[in-house]
């Protein structure tokens, strides 16, 4: 049996952590067992191997190892991720780690100003501006390479408005 998995991509500060929870918030309203990966939070170990410079491999592997677990013993019947996707050939790797994913891509966006104003009110210390840099990288690259099923903005809505509509 295929397991729904929704992956929300976009830059830092665009919502993803935040729609993420109240789409748990839906599941548990409706009774529906899921889990919830922030796919980033799998990579902050240090040091990494030199053959895993982002710890990539090893959060792939991670996730191979706790989804199975998660569907014998909880029973999930979705699985929600958070993750910035450069492009979709990496959702190959998603597809290595569950092998029956049903996949859905969405990303989510806002004006850059809304991601500055976000960043700047959010982070602190050094990689304030790495984020902001990062921001307009991949805003420019995903104009040119989409990479979502679903493209859904962020600005001005509710984050519940949000998650009902994914």
């Amino acid at each position: 049996m295929s397991l729904p998995v929704l992956l929300l991509t976009g830059p830092v500060g665009v919502g993803k952590t935040a729609v993420a929870f109240e789409t748990m918030e839906l599941l548990e309203e409706r009774d529906v067992p899921y889990a919830f990966f922030d796919i980033d939070g799998l990579t902050y170990f240090h040091p990494k191997p030199s053959n895993d410079r982002f710890g990539e491999r090893f959060a792939f592997e991670a996730l191979a190892m706790l989804v199975p677990r998660l569907r014998e013993e909880q029973s999930i019947e979705r699985l929600i991720l958070a993750r910035v996707l450069w492009e979709r050939e990496s959702l190959s790797l998603y597809r290595q780690a569950i092998p029956d994913a049903d996949l859905t891509v969405v990303r989510l966006t806002a004006p850059l100003d809304v991601i500055d104003a976000r960043i700047l009110n959010r982070e602190a210390g050094s990689a304030v501006d790495w984020y902001l840099a990062r921001a307009r990288e991949l805003d420019a690259h995903w104009r040119e390479n989409p990479v979502e099923d679903l493209l859904i903005p962020t600005e001005d809505r509710a984050v519940r408005d949000i998650a009902q509509e994914i």
